[in-house]
């Protein structure tokens, strides 16, 4: 187990109420509700010629056991608690070095190989007075405009009848779940990275959002989003700037275009994303994203890349399916490239606590690019109790 520095800080925090109301506090940890998952994930990524360690033919599975506990609410507070614990199943090169370890199942879970690995994916003390209002603090998952998946933060949201305010402040970050394990590391040293978003929805047609993200001493994102409805019709359109600090590095922006409706049970969507001719956006920064909707989509980022991307979704009586296909236009130094993906994701759940989902990747490459074709297949099960 690592960095139990947050958790333990919740935990003498509980203890001083404790002192307070005693009982209350036994309380709510004896009424607290117990949960769980065993899962298996395997992957298999095959690459018309390898070259390098991350763009290489790899074949592994990997086992995890979480264990939840969540505290009954006492004086609107709440403790939420899950550890996970890995063990590498099956590897088709258990020699191989991937750039993170080795192994092959390393190129997705950082820490484990062919050694037994246990973290906390989830440790935070929740504070909610009322539906109006509510603070984070500890170990959380996290899906916001540039903060996403495992973070160490704190987060707040308040709602004030049309208005909504979402602060974070995240401190490390990772993924800790069932396809992925990254260890949470910490961003921008010791200074972290702040987001504060406002949101303000005008009437059941029309929202609009704004946002900064300040990584002190780095980089400021800003940025807008506009959501309309009209029927079955939704459209959206997100633009972002980023502002660096390092003046020898260029500034950028993006445009984010989306559209979606529902016709007779199926629902299409589209999107088109641009990044500035003269510089790349930083899209791949320390804490995440949420823009790229592909599987891979490695060059969305990259200068002067227009991406279009074109999907499907539709249910099958307990079957969820959702067909994607996109093209990446990147500039790569003063040559111009494409890269075309698809992917089909399927989820069945085979009983109420058994859920299987399955994904088929395809990346077609650029002939002049340095990585190669890829067939890749992710499999995952899940049981729940």
């Amino acid at each position: 187990m690592k960095r139990l520095n947050l958790g333990l800080s919740f935990i003498a925090a509980l203890s001083i109420y404790s002192t307070a109301n005693a009982q209350s506090l036994a309380d709510a940890l004896t009424n607290g509700k117990i949960s769980g998952e065993v899962t298996s994930t395997y992957e298999n990524r095959d690459f018309d010629i390898d070259s390098g360690t991350y763009y290489r033919s790899s074949a592994y599975s990997v086992g995890s056991f979480a264990l939840k506990y969540e505290t009954d609410i006492w004086n609107n507070f709440a403790l939420t608690s899950k550890f996970r614990a890995y063990a590498t199943i099956y590897e088709d090169d258990d020699n191989s070095n991937t750039g993170t370890g080795k192994g092959d199942a390393s190129s997705r879970f950082y820490e484990t190989g062919t050694n037994k690995n246990v973290d906390i994916e989830e440790l935070f003390l929740s504070y909610e007075p009322n539906d109006n209002f509510s603070i984070k603090a500890g170990r959380q998952f996290i899906s916001s405009y540039w903060i996403n998946k495992t973070n160490d933060a704190i987060k707040i949201d308040a709602n004030i009848e049309n208005t909504s305010l979402e602060a974070i402040w995240t401190l490390r970050n990772g993924r800790v779940y069932a396809r992925d394990y990254r260890p949470v590391s910490k961003v921008n040293s010791h200074d972290g990275v702040f987001q504060i978003a406002l949101n303000h929805k005008f009437n059941d047609m029309f929202t609009l959002s704004a946002y900064d993200r300040i990584e002190p001493d780095i980089r400021d994102i800003m940025g807008a989003k506009a959501d309309a409805k009209l029927g079955d019709f939704s459209f959206g359109i997100h633009y972002a700037s980023s502002k660096e600090d390092d003046s020898s590095i260029k500034d950028s922006n993006l445009i984010h275009l989306t559209a979606s409706t529902t016709v007779l049970g199926f629902t299409p969507y589209a999107g088109f994303i641009k990044v500035d001719e003269e510089a790349a956006f930083p899209g791949w920064t320390s804490s995440g994203e949420t823009i790229d909707p592909m599987e891979e989509g490695d060059y969305i980022y990259e200068k002067d890349a227009q991406t279009l991307y074109l999907g499907v979704s539709k249910s099958f009586g307990n079957l969820s399916s959702t067909l994607l296909y996109g093209q990446t236009d990147y500039l790569s130094g003063n040559d111009k490239r494409k890269v075309k993906e698809t992917t089909l994701w399927l989820g069945y759940p085979i009983t109420k606590k058994l859920n299987a989902n399955l994904g088929l990747t395809n990346v077609n490459e650029d002939e002049n690019s340095a990585a190669s074709d890829l067939n890749q297949i992710n499999f995952t099960l899940a049981y729940s109790f």
